[in-house]
């Protein structure tokens, strides 16, 4: 039965945690292109990377989607390491 569970948790931090990295991507990349066309374009080749480097991370509400970025990164770890265990 324990097992059971565990393949549920793992199922729903993999998809939750790939979800959540989409939405951020989108978000840092939507927001790149409302400040010029190449921070978008570089954006959307490298996201997040170049938010880091560049001026968005100055934005408060980019920092809070490269946060939730990261986040989403360990979700996806932590989901895989659980269904490998299961």
């Amino acid at each position: 039965m324990n097992e059971y569970w565990m393949e549920i948790v793992g199922k729903i931090l993999l998809v939750g945690g790939f979800l959540m990295a989409v939405i951020s991507q989108t978000y840092i990349t939507t927001r790149a292109f409302k400040i010029r066309f190449y921070a978008g374009l570089s954006c959307l080749v490298i996201t997040p990377i170049y938010a880091i480097v560049s001026d968005l991370r100055k934005d408060n509400k980019v920092r809070l989607f490269l946060k939730l970025w990261g986040v989403s990164l360990g979700m996806v770890v932590l989901g895989a390491f659980v269904l490998a265990g299961a």
